[in-house]
């Protein structure tokens, strides 16, 4: 070992001493922080920095060198120096609401910054996860990434004018004010726009190798000039007709399917209440609410447990619902019970409903 490094266990002394400056002097190893260190020393030099749950920890220094930094669960660090340069950068958990330029050549996660509002101009990174980001609204210009993960993104509206987004993959599962996507994308091996229910169409020319999931959205067609190996609703492969014409799907065919997976997405593109008012269900019990009459509907599945759903009437707008429950109800009360979270139905006695 060279003698100007220092062994992880001096280091790990020397912080915990207090020392102020490192002068540069590489450490040996990877650095395993205990999680009350408050500060780190300037002229941190290391391969690799574990700094894991260190709740204390309120700044970085600007000197700051290593290849991979995981700051996960540092609630405390609310920013980080700009310029900063390493392999891999986890933030997960942390505080920071604006990141500054910094250099991540392959991974950057911040996931679960709840605080986080913007991220900086030109950012380029290969892999960038953005995961429960909830105040997010918008990615920044000139953004160039391979893989994008903007799951449950909730408040993510807009995408910017410039950008690269090509070769890996975009998840953006449950952005659900996400209004579009962007019309720049390259061509992708996946995207994932599953429960974007604000999405209503997908940019001209989308070319998506492997497979775009399109479950609970809104999106009525592929446009023409797109190429899309293989659709998927909610993670099972289906085919436009299915996807785009659910009003051609039939009882018979939703009954003879014997794959279960593919059965679900089925029954759920026709809908439960437009399945039963067209298939011979076997009426199980029936009663009365507010509502008018409820029914307790059963319907065999080959292969799978029976499909068993109540049926009831909204007293003040009239709407019809097929609600399911667990195939071993047996009764309207006790389904009902079910429905509004009770084990034991004779614990469920409704006083007034409106």
């Amino acid at each position: 070992m060279n003698d100007a490094m220092l062994t992880v266990a001096t280091a790990l002394a020397q912080i915990r001493a207090g020392v102020e400056d490192f002068g540069g002097r590489p450490i040996n190893g990877t650095l395993v922080l205990d999680n009350n260190i408050e500060f780190l020393p300037r002229g941190l030099v290391a391969t690799a920095i574990e700094a894991k749950n260190c709740t204390k920890l309120r700044y970085l220094p600007k000197d700051l060198h290593a290849g991979r930094l995981d700051f996960s669960g540092c609630t405390g660090l609310t920013s980080i120096p700009e310029g900063l340069h390493c392999f891999e950068l986890d933030l997960r958990g942390t505080s920071i609401e604006h990141l500054p330029l910094v250099h991540v050549q392959n991974r950057l996660n911040l996931s679960n910054n709840i605080h986080l509002k913007s991220l900086p101009r030109n950012l380029k990174v290969g892999s960038l996860v953005l995961r429960g980001c909830s105040a997010l609204e918008s990615l920044p210009e000139g953004i160039d990434v391979n893989f994008l993960d903007l799951t449950d993104c909730v408040n993510f509206r807009r995408w910017p004018s410039t950008g690269r987004i090509s070769i890996g993959r975009i998840v953006a599962r449950n952005c659900i004010n996400m209004p579009n996507l962007p019309n720049w994308l390259g061509e992708l091996a996946q995207l994932s726009v599953r429960g974007c229910s604000s999405l209503t169409e997908l940019p001209a020319g989308l070319v998506v190798h492997s497979w775009l999931d399109l479950g609970n959205t809104e999106i009525s067609g592929l446009p023409a000039d797109s190429q899309v190996s293989q659709l998927r609703w909610n993670g099972v492969p289906i085919d436009e007709r299915i996807a785009f014409q659910p009003e051609t799907i039939s009882v018979s065919e939703i009954i003879d399917e014997v794959n279960v997976e593919r059965r679900r997405v089925l029954l759920e593109r026709k809908g439960y209440e437009e399945f039963f008012a067209q298939a011979e269900a076997k009426e199980l019990d029936r009663d009365r609410d507010t509502g008018g009459v409820r029914r307790l509907l059963q319907m065999p599945m080959p292969n799978d447990e029976d499909l068993v759903c109540l049926a009831v009437q909204c007293p003040s707008t009239d709407r019809r619902y097929v609600l399911r429950v667990p195939p071993t109800m047996r009764s309207c009360h006790q389904a009902a019970a079910w429905i509004a979270g009770f084990d034991n139905p004779n614990d469920y006695k409704l006083l007034k409903e409106t």
